[in-house]
């Protein structure tokens, strides 16, 4: 799972990449318009990694307080993070005589991201660091993970309803969305997409519950990983419901769980848990949360200089590089320390 992440980051990097600096070449290959699935599968992956901890796995009774600040320690320091980089960038603009060029970068944008709200409608909110409305919809998903458990608890013998149900509620929603606000759940980011990153969420809970109990070959989960990869991918390129990404995506879940637990057995895994992809695999957040800053200081910092970086598949693997060497020193000397902090102070008080 920790692999997946490091491919779904890095996806997502050179996604926005190509969208922000090439819009018209690169950025609109048509590989780029499979790329809505990968937010998704974030999030049926974080459904199903919470489900797995403090579900299936954990022998004591669930306290909210308690995991509420163990994903506060998790997102919090490399986002504040990312923001301050922004911010010095806005701040550089003012001072250089550019300030009409940050002038959608807004105050009530910059407390909304401060208080992780930029995917709940707030104006300007998605401009500060695009990609952070994500984690503002993951802790939306937080928040509602006490009812998630609750359903999967009365649910633990109906599996496969609660998959149907969860996916049922996404495909709801979409059209709602549609008939309502005339747009798809994909279009939906920092305009109200704390209900899109929750319900796919709950997706990722029930593909736990069913992981359960389908106890699948190695080859049948080579099949079903597979197969679910081809259902999100799809469902992504031709523009179809977020429910099909969702379904797509925990199909593709399970399928890999289960090729992990069979691999003592049959010797052939996926490759993701090798050491190199597992370390990684835990740069991905910061990964993730800190390509936009670290592209645009890039690229400022070359139009100073008078040397603008066009995008090509050198530079693309230059500046990809540079964020990963960016991402692992922020990995290692922010996040680390600062999640194991936070957390110590959870333990000390209790």
């Amino acid at each position: 799972m920790t692999g997946l992440r490091f491919l779904l980051s890095i996806w997502i990097a050179v996604f926005h990449l190509g969208d922000m600096y090439d819009h018209a070449g690169f950025g609109s290959w048509p590989i780029m318009k499979a790329g809505v699935a990968r937010v998704d599968i974030f999030f049926v992956l974080s459904g199903f990694v919470l489900a797995h901890i403090y579900w299936a796995r954990s022998k004591a009774k669930f306290h909210f307080p308690t995991f509420m600040r163990a994903r506060f320690a998790r997102l919090y320091p490399l986002h504040l993070l990312a923001l301050a980089i922004l911010a010095g960038l806005v701040l550089a603009a003012h001072l250089v005589g550019k300030g009409d060029e940050a002038r959608n970068f807004t105050t009530l944008g910059l407390v909304a991201n401060i208080f992780l709200l930029q995917a709940w409608g707030v104006p300007g909110a998605g401009v500060w660091n695009f990609p952070g409305w994500t984690i503002s919809a993951e802790f939306f998903g937080y928040l509602l993970f006490p009812a998630f458990l609750w359903i999967a608890a009365k649910l633990r013998h109906r599996p496969w309803l609660f998959l149907f149900l969860s996916v049922a509620l996404v495909l709801l929603i979409d059209l709602g969305f549609r008939l309502l606000l005339g747009r798809t759940m994909t279009q939906s980011t920092a305009d109200l997409g704390i209900l899109r990153g929750a319900s796919v969420i709950l997706v990722g809970v029930a593909a736990r519950v069913v992981f359960e109990t389908w106890h699948l070959s190695s080859r049948n989960a080579l099949r079903v990983l597979l197969f679910g990869a081809l259902i999100a991918v799809s469902g992504a390129f031709f523009g179809l419901t977020t429910a099909m990404v969702a379904l797509g995506g925990a199909l593709l879940v399970i399928g890999l769980a289960a090729r992990d637990v069979t691999k003592p057995t049959s010797g052939v895994g996926t490759g993701l848990d090798a050491p190199l992809m597992v370390r990684l695999g835990g740069w991905s957040y910061a990964i993730f949360i800190l390509h936009v800053p670290v592209f645009m200081a890039t690229q400022n910092l070359a139009g100073v200089l008078g040397t603008p970086i066009p995008i090509n598949l050198l530079t693309i693997v230059v500046m990809v590089g540079l964020l990963m060497l960016v991402s692992a020193l922020a990995h290692y000397v922010i996040e680390e320390p600062a999640r194991l902090w936070l957390r110590g102070s959870s333990r000390r008080a209790q």
